[in-house]
């Protein structure tokens, strides 16, 4: 049995158990005997542990004197140990005090030992220098350029000592002056190896440079040697008249690409760092095309003359190029792992003919909108028309704000969100006081028609295309209230997302640009959809509220100038035909047209409007619950709108035949009593409607009513009309 899993600091007692039972199992030994055998073996593991536990405890116990015994001893060693350093150290203080002026003689003569012998340093180095300069100008004349690049090494090095001597600068542009002389003397066969790609001669060379100092030279043979067939690539590629920039642009950048990945492999075994000199190669070449590609992408643009397809052909060619950078970050990184200052800067080459556009991105972007703005086409002359043009035109302005958002995260990457807010603030505002405008000329228009005897049927389809554009009004609540939430969720999606390239083009160029739009997302964060144009809604809600009193006055201007003739009839100066005892009964006299036609005008009213008012309507509904109306009482919801309407309607003609029935100059008896016919329509009119008449024009009901006898005591319950009673009493001679 092994017992050394007792002693295991992780032993667990269950499973101890399990696997001392499986091995009863597998030898098919009874479980109550092997159990019993292994009780017995357990209490002599125990008998022999506390035997053993009991001898070492006696040992250790007999063990403990000499212990104590051995610690006094080290305390007292650790002791006389302790007084012994106490006197080295005095000692060692004692011997600095003495030696203090013999160790800085020391220092001194060290000191000048370390002059004499770079003194001794310099001499050589200088007599070095004169032998070099006369072997070098030997091999010169030559033509060794091995011997000759040995020496200039040699020259070199001597001068690093020779750097405090006077003639330094001297020796300095002598040694440079042999330098460019070698330059010469090799540029051919630098030439000649770059282009046969001679792997051992230009790492030779490369050496060679790289002790002389002039790696930097070497890189711009290599360079001039692939930047004449580049450029021919550029010519040739560009010059294709059957390929627009966005066929020829990728075929450039694929042929660059393909440069690095030929090269790169050759370059990693010359150069020290073979990803800044193929970074070098790209940069100038790009630098140095003629024409560059930001002046192709102008004359590209230029040909176009339409802002919305000049923004797609920026997108385009940004998408290739982004895609060309990515593909060789991607390159740099796999031959290198992270990307290099000069990969950096040579990426920031390739982007930059796209930096003045995104810079510019808000003003092309709002002439991009405000085309289609200039692309609707009203005729005010029919009002049918305009309507469809004007309803049509929501679904189109508000498609056009989407692409607008696309078009801002396709080429901006979201960070030109502010710049796509205060164009799409400009847009919306013109397109909304553009309808606004349509709606006051069409209105013009309408109000320069003749007056007819009743409400003509133009009229009333004329009313019926007004509630068309009110309901256009809900319309434009819902889309932008969804625009809106559709702006906030793409934004807060692309927020904190860069370029493709990593490159954030506002926070460092226009850091005041980028602080509006930390500050945007802020608002984001903390308003949500409120946040985004906020202003818009209150633009709709005015024009909203111009579309209910054009359609209101549509019809109400009928009454209006059916009512405003009343002063002026010449019934009110005649006296009739009299009865037999001076009186008239009022049932036998018939109410004048003026207020038939009004009358007959609103009992027609809950007709047309029936079909207007259902919930199933929303936007017609919405609208309405926004917009007022002239001679609005107060405030209902849904279904009873209708009602609201007509309210509004009898309410404003009550206050106009009020105020004309104020106008009259005179009355006779006859007259009153026609007037009072006339009222009495008026009240059947609006009690068949379900409406009260108002208090000033049941008070001069009553007062037209009364007896002359009993006038003065009908006047004292209208106190609160004094104007009324005034004139009622003027009009029938009645002194108050």
């Amino acid at each position: 049995m092994d017992f050394s899993k007792f002693s295991d600091d992780n032993f667990d007692m269950k499973d101890w158990i399990n696997n001392a039972l499986q091995i009863q199992k597998d030898t098919n030994v009874p479980l109550d005997a092997h159990t019993s055998n292994l009780v017995m073996k357990l209490q002599l593991f125990i008998q022999e542990v506390s035997k053993s536990l009991e001898e070492t405890s006696q040992i250790a116990l007999n063990n403990i004197p000499r212990v104590l015994r051995e610690v006094e001893n080290i305390k007292s060693e650790s002791n006389l140990l302790k007084s012994q350093m106490m006197v080295v150290k005095e000692d060692v203080k004692k011997i600095e005090e003495n030696t203090a002026e013999s160790m800085k003689m020391l220092i001194e003569v060290d000191d000048v030992k370390t002059r004499i012998q770079n003194t001794a340093n310099a001499l050589q180095e200088a007599d070095n220098w004169s032998s070099l300069s006369n072997d070098v100008n030997v091999h010169f004349e030559d033509g060794d350029v091995y011997k000759v690049a040995e020496k200039l090494i040699g020259m070199q090095k001597s001068l690093q000592v020779l750097q405090g001597v006077p003639d330094y600068t001297e020796r300095y542009r002598y040694l440079e002056t042999l330098k460019n002389k070698l330059e010469a003397l090799i540029s051919t066969k630098l030439v000649k190896t770059f282009n046969e790609h001679n792997l051992d001669d230009a790492k030779y060379y490369v050496e060679i440079f790289s002790e002389l100092d002039r790696l930097p030279q070497l890189q711009f043979y290599y360079n001039n040697c692939h930047k004449s067939s580049l450029t021919k690539t550029w010519k040739g590629i560009r010059d294709d008249p059957n390929k627009t920039i966005v066929k020829w642009l990728p075929t450039f950048y694929d042929h660059l690409l393909a440069l690095w990945h030929r090269e790169i492999s050759w370059c990693g075994q010359v150069f020290p760092e073979p990803v800044q000199a193929l970074c070098l190669l790209l940069t100038q070449t790009l630098n140095n095309l003629h024409p560059t590609i930001e002046e192709c992408i102008k004359d590209a643009i230029h040909d176009l003359q339409d802002n919305e397809n000049s923004l797609t052909l920026l997108i385009e060619l940004k998408d290739i190029t982004f895609r060309f950078t990515s593909n060789l970050q991607k390159a740099v990184q796999t031959f290198q792992g992270d990307a290099s200052t000069s990969a950096k800067d040579l990426t920031s080459v390739v982007e930059a003919p796209f930096l003045s556009y995104l810079y510019q991105y808000s003003n092309i972007q709002q002439a991009v909108l405000m085309s289609y703005i200039d692309s609707i086409k009203l005729d005010t002359d029919d009002l049918s028309e305009s309507t469809a043009v004007m309803v049509e035109s929501v679904g189109n302005a508000f498609q056009v704000a989407e692409e607008a958002l696309e078009t801002c995260i396709k080429f901006t990457n979201g960070i030109g969100v502010a710049g796509l807010l205060d164009a799409l603030q400009i847009y919306f505002a013109t397109y909304f006081g553009f309808l606004d405008t349509s709606l006051h000329d069409i209105q013009t228009k309408l109000d320069h028609r003749s007056v007819t005897d009743e409400v003509s049927n133009d009229q009333w389809t004329n009313f019926q295309y007004a509630f068309k554009l009110i309901e256009m009004c809900g319309l434009l609540m819902d889309r932008m209230h969804g625009y809106q939430e559709y702006v906030c969720v793409e934004l807060l999606k692309t927020k904190d997302t860069p370029l493709d390239t990593g490159v954030n083009y506002l926070q460092h160029a226009r850091p005041m640009e980028w602080d509006k739009v930390v500050e945007l997302n802020e608002r984001i964060n903390t308003y949500g959809v409120q946040a985004i144009l906020p202003s818009t809604l209150d633009l709709i809600k005015r024009l909203n509220e111009h579309a209910h009193h054009f359609a209101f006055d549509i019809i109400f201007t009928h009454f209006k100038e059916k009512l405003n003739e009343l002063p002026d009839l010449e019934i009110w100066r005649s006296s009739g035909q009299q009865a037999i005892d001076g009186e008239l009964p009022t049932f036998s006299l018939s109410p004048l047209s003026y207020i038939t036609h009004v009358g007959d005008s609103l009992l027609t009213l809950p007709q047309q409007l029936e079909s207007y008012f259902n919930q199933e309507n929303m936007a017609l509904v919405n609208a309405l619950k926004q917009g007022k109306i002239p001679y609005q009482a107060n405030e209902t919801d849904g279904v009873y709108y209708d009602h609201h309407w007509l309210e509004s309607f009898a309410y404003g003609a009550t206050t106009v035949y009020t105020e004309n029935i104020m106008k009259i100059k005179s009355l006779t008896t006859h007259s009153t009593r026609q007037l009072l016919a006339d009222l009495d329509y008026y009240f059947n009119i609006l009690s068949a409607l379900e409406i009260q008449p108002s208090n000033e024009l049941q008070a001069i009901k009553d007062l037209l009513e009364v007896k002359p006898n009993e006038f003065h005591d009908k006047v004292e319950t209208f106190t609160l009309y004094p104007k009324i009673t005034k004139t009622i009493s003027q009009l029938r001679n009645i002194k108050l």
